[in-house]
Order: structure tokens, then C-alpha cells, then sequence
């Protein structure tokens, strides 16, 4: 099920929202729960309280009581993952939006075919983050999510997958066989050792991947080129 929660001063506004993400997400036969706000700290009181996070928040910017990007600011200490989605009268914050990662600025008065797309693009944002892998070992079965992948090592026929967390979990595989398995474009092999997941490459200088963990991984001599081309194309499909 996704949750999702709007907020807006506006009544009527709201309502047209609400209306609007309803009527996607049943056209998508998608289960969800919707949570209504009229002021942005009624919003951060049920965040901050609830015991399910919100998945995807559309969240008014021009309030009468307080300003859409502080709110996001205090949301973003409580949840980094969520899709927030600024609606606004102006684009005057469309910059600023970045600074609390926002997944879309929309302007009012909202389009019903634009904010079914957002809501379409943001559904499918959700279910690539939520994609997983089982892998079992001789300590136990584990399910990993591909998002907390950040690289993955062979060594002798061992696969070391090395997460977010700093766990590392190792299981008898080929590298491979593991890519295989995983049948994702963010991940791509730079090195008969080594399995990247793009989504956490800092930069990619000379023939060495910096990752967001300070760990540089080797790219093949033979590979260099191809593999930048590949990481740009990437980046250029997730703008």
C-alpha cells in the first residue's frame, strides 16, 4: 500500500488533490491510504508520530502559517527517502527545492493530466527502490534491497556484497551469475572483479569509480570509455 499525505491551506485545493491522486492510483489498481493536512506542523506532528512513513507528500509551499521548504526541512529529519512533491503558485522556490531533495515542483493551478504523471513517475520511482534479492549463505537468508547495494566484490568464486549499512554479506557465486540475477540497469560490471550500483558513484575520474563510502574501485583499461559513456547515458535517463 502507499501512503501518502497532502498539504495545503487551501480547502479547495485540497480537495482537487486528493481527487486527482485518487483517481491515478486507482486507474493504476494501486492500494493506498491518503492523510490530509491543512497546516504544515499538523503534518510534522503526524510524521513524526506515525508509525508508517508517508511514501510520497505533496506539500503546498505558500501557507498561512509557514513556508512549504522549512516544512520539508524538518520532514527531511525524520525521513530521507519520501517523494516530496512541492505544489505552488510560483516558481520562485523552484531552486530552493532541491536543498530538501525534492521528486517534483508543480505549479497551480494544477493540471490533472501533470499531476497523474508525477504521480505515475513517482509510483515508479517507489517500486524501483523497493526492488530486493534474496541471497542465502551458511549464516542465514538475507533480503537485500538493490538501493543499499553499493558495490559487490568476487574473490575465489566468493561474491562480497558490500551495503549502505557497512555490512558486508558474502555468499559462493559468480560475479556473473549475481549480475544475472539481479537484471537491473543501475548495476554494470567496470571490472572483471568488481559490480557498481551507479546510483552511488561520486564521480568517475581517470580509470578509478569513486563511491559514497570512499572506496574507489578499478574500471578495465579496455573498458574506460565505455563505461563513462555508460554512466553519462544513465545519468541523462534519471534527470
Amino acid at each position: 500500500m502507499i501512503n501518502i499525505a497532502i498539504c495545503d491551506d487551501i480547502e479547495e485545493e485540497l480537495e482537487i488533490i486528493s481527487h486527482y491522486v485518487s483517481k491515478k492510483l486507482k486507474e493504476l489498481n494501486i492500494s493506498f491510504k491518503i492523510s490530509s493536512f491543512s497546516e504544515g506542523q499538523d503534518l510534522i506532528d503526524h510524521i513524526s508520530s506515525a508509525k508508517e512513513l508517508e511514501d510520497i507528500i505533496f506539500l503546498d509551499i505558500y501557507m498561512k502559517f509557514s513556508n512549504g521548504i522549512d516544512i520539508a526541512r524538518k520532514i527531511r529529519e525524520f525521513d530521507k527517502e519520501c517523494k516530496i512533491i512541492f505544489v505552488s503558485s510560483s516558481k520562485d522556490y523552484a531552486i530552493d527545492s532541491y536543498d530538501v531533495s525534492a521528486f517534483y515542483y508543480i505549479l497551480k493551478p494544477v493540471n490533472e493530466e501533470k499531476l497523474s504523471n508525477v504521480i505515475k513517475i513517482a509510483i515508479e520511482a517507489l517500486n524501483k527502490e523497493n526492488k530486493q534479492i534474496i541471497i542465502k549463505n551458511r549464516k542465514g537468508t538475507y533480503r537485500i534491497y538493490y538501493k543499499d547495494i553499493l558495490y559487490a566484490e568476487s574473490k575465489a568464486r566468493v561474491v562480497n556484497i558490500y551495503l549502505k549499512s557497512g555490512e558486508v554479506i558474502s555468499f559462493y557465486s559468480k560475479l556473473d551469475d549475481f549480475i544475472q540475477s539481479l537484471e537491473d540497469e543501475r548495476f554494470f560490471k567496470c571490472h572483471k572483479s568488481f559490480l557498481v550500483n551507479m546510483n552511488h558513484i561520486l564521480k568517475i575520474e581517470n580509470a578509478n569509480i569513486f563511491i559514497g563510502n570512499d572506496t574507489t574501485i578499478p574500471i578495465s583499461s579496455s573498458n574506460i570509455v565505455a563505461i563513462k559513456e555508460r554512466y553519462y547515458n544513465y545519468l541523462l535517463e534519471e534527470m
